[in-house]
C-alpha cells in the first residue's frame, strides 16, 4: 500500500456547496495553455537524451533496491479501426489484419527482451495489475488476443492479480468477446462512450447507439467493475444535451465514470481540424456543463474521486480515497496497490519511482529498435529530490484538494512554508478569488476551487518551460 498522509482534510464536496463560477476569472485561467500533470515533468518535457542505456540503468535501480515494487504492467495496442476526431491518443487507423497481427509479434519481443533483461540481472518485478489500452485493445483479432494472454501468463500469475482492465470501443466488441475477455482473465472493463447524442457523436465521427451498450452490457456480470468514459465540451454539444446523456449513463449505472474535458490541437492532431472549431462550446458554457454535471453525479449516489472521476461509494477508488491511499499517476487513478507502471508498445510510457520514459512513436522505428535488440525508449527524464517533491504535492492536488505541511515536513525533512515560500505567495491571488484557503498548516480548495485545480499545479511547476504535449516533439508516425 502507499504511504498514508498525515490526516488530511479529505474535502467532500456537496450540491449546496458548489460556486457558480466567475466568467472573467474562468476565461483568464482556462485559456491559459498548459498539462495536467498526470506526470510532472509532463511527457513533452523529458529529455531526448534518456534513451536506452538510461532505461536499463534504471530497471536495475528501481528492481534491485526495490525488488517488490507493486507494478502495473500497461499494453498499448496502437490501432483503430476508424478515425475519432477527438482523439489525442497514439493510434494509428488500419484495417489490415495481417501487418496488425505482425506488428504485435514486435510487442511480443519487446516483452520478451524484458524478460531477458530481467533474467540475466536477477530481477523478478511484482507485476500485480495489467491494463491494456490503445488504440483499440478491443479491436486486437482474437487469434493474437489468446497469443499476447498466453504471453503475459509466462511472467504474471493472471489468476491472482488484483485487477486487470481493458479499454473497449463498443463498435468492435459483442457478447462473444466479453465472454472470451473475462475467460481470459480480465475483470474489468472500460467503454469508451463519450456522449449519446447522435449530432455529437456525427461531429466527432463516433457513432454509436445506446442499444448497442445495453446489449453489451448484459454480460456485466462477468466483470466486477464497469466503467464509463465521457467527455464535456464536445462540438454541438449543449448543457441540455449533455444533461440528458446523464440521464442514460445513469440508467445504466456505470460503477465509474471518467469525466474529462475536450481537448483541441489540430496544431498537434491533424484530425482534431476535421471537428468545426465554432461549435465547441466556450469556457464558460463548459464551466457551466462541469457546474450542471457535479451535483447530478452526487445525486445519483456517486461520490467524486481526484479531479475528474466518480464512483459508487463500494468502488475500491472510493474507499481508497476515504482510506486516504488514491494515487494518480498518467495512467490515472489507482487505489492504493501501485503507484508505478511498466508500459510497453509504442508511446508506452513508464513510471518507476523518479524515473520516467517513453517508447517511440514511430512504428517503424520501434520495430528497428526491437530488431536491433535494444528497448525501444526514445526519452524519459530521472527526477531529483525537489521534482520528487512538488510531483507529490500536484498529487495531493489532484487527489485530495487539499496539502497537508507537516506531512511534507515528515517525508521529506522539510519546512514547507520555507521551501515553497514564493510558492505560497503566488498562490494569494486564488485566495484572493475565493477559490483557495490558506491555514498555519496546510492549504486546501475550495468548492469554487475545483475549477482551477490545475492553475494552482502550475504554481508549483518551477521548471520554466513552455507547456509541450507529448506528441509535439518531432513524432512521425509511420502509417500500417
Amino acid at each position: 500500500m502507499l504511504r498514508k498522509p498525515n490526516n488530511p482534510n479529505n474535502i467532500n464536496l456537496t450540491k449546496e456547496s458548489l460556486v457558480t463560477p466567475n466568467q472573467d476569472e474562468i476565461i483568464k485561467y482556462h485559456s491559459r495553455k498548459g498539462a495536467f500533470y498526470t506526470a510532472f515533468p509532463s511527457p513533452g518535457l523529458w529529455e531526448d537524451s534518456f534513451q536506452y542505456p538510461q532505461y536499463r540503468d534504471s530497471l536495475k535501480d528501481v528492481y534491485g533496491t526495490e525488488p517488490d515494487l507493486p507494478t502495473q504492467f500497461y499494453v498499448h495496442f496502437p490501432f483503430c479501426k476508424t478515425q475519432c476526431w477527438y482523439c489525442q491518443c497514439f493510434q494509428v487507423v488500419s484495417r489490415n489484419q495481417e501487418k496488425m497481427d505482425h506488428f504485435m509479434e514486435y510487442m511480443f519481443k519487446e516483452i520478451d527482451l524484458h524478460l531477458e533483461f530481467f533474467e540475466q540481472n536477477g530481477i523478478k518485478p511484482n507485476f500485480n495489475e495489467i491494463h491494456l489500452g490503445g488504440g483499440t485493445p478491443s479491436y486486437i483479432s482474437p487469434q493474437m488476443f489468446d497469443k499476447m494472454i498466453a504471453k503475459l501468463r509466462t511472467f504474471i500469475d493472471i489468476d491472482n492479480i488484483e485487477e486487470f482492465a481493458i479499454e473497449i470501443d463498443p463498435r468492435t466488441t459483442d457478447k462473444e468477446k466479453l465472454q472470451a475477455y473475462r475467460d481470459a482473465g480480465i475483470n474489468r472493463v472500460s467503454f469508451g462512450i463519450q456522449d449519446f447524442d447522435l449530432k455529437v457523436q456525427k461531429a466527432i465521427n463516433r457513432v454509436q447507439p445506446v442499444e448497442m451498450i445495453e446489449e453489451l452490457l448484459e454480460m456485466r456480470h462477468l466483470f466486477k467493475g464497469v466503467n464509463f468514459d465521457l467527455i464535456y465540451g464536445m462540438p454541438l454539444q449543449t448543457r441540455e444535451s449533455l444533461r440528458k446523456t446523464l440521464e442514460t449513463v445513469m440508467r445504466l449505472s456505470p460503477d465509474r465514470i471518467a469525466f474529462s474535458i475536450l481537448g483541441y490541437r489540430p496544431d498537434v492532431f491533424r484530425h482534431n481540424a476535421n471537428i468545426n472549431a465554432d461549435d465547441i462550446p466556450g469556457f464558460i458554457e463548459k464551466a457551466y456543463m462541469w457546474e450542471d454535471s457535479f451535483p447530478f453525479f452526487l445525486e445519483h449516489g456517486y461520490e467524486r474521486v481526484g479531479m475528474d472521476h466518480f464512483a459508487r461509494p463500494d468502488d475500491e477508488l472510493t474507499i481508497a480515497k476515504n482510506n486516504e491511499v488514491l494515487f494518480r499517476n498518467q495512467m490515472g487513478y489507482s487505489p492504493g496497490r501501485f503507484a508505478d507502471n511498466l508500459g510497453i508498445g509504442p508511446s508506452g510510457m513508464s513510471r518507476l519511482k523518479n524515473y520516467y520514459t517513453c517508447n517511440s512513436y514511430s512504428l517503424d522505428d520501434y520495430k528497428k529498435m526491437i530488431d536491433e535488440k535494444t528497448f525501444p525508449v526514445i526519452r524519459g527524464i530521472t527526477l531529483n529530490r525537489d521534482l520528487e517533491i512538488r510531483r507529490d504535492v500536484m498529487n495531493k492536488i489532484m487527489v485530495y484538494y487539499h496539502v497537508n505541511f507537516t506531512y511534507f515536513n515528515h517525508l521529506y525533512n522539510i519546512e514547507f512554508k520555507d521551501y515553497f515560500k514564493k510558492e505560497l505567495e503566488a498562490m494569494r491571488e486564488f485566495v484572493e478569488i475565493g477559490a483557495l484557503e490558506i491555514n498555519e498548516d496546510s492549504f486546501s480548495m475550495t468548492p469554487y476551487g475545483n475549477f482551477f485545480l490545475r492553475n494552482i499545479c502550475i504554481i508549483f511547476d518551477n521548471l520554466g518551460k513552455e507547456y509541450k504535449h507529448n506528441m509535439e516533439t518531432g513524432v512521425k508516425i509511420a502509417a500500417c
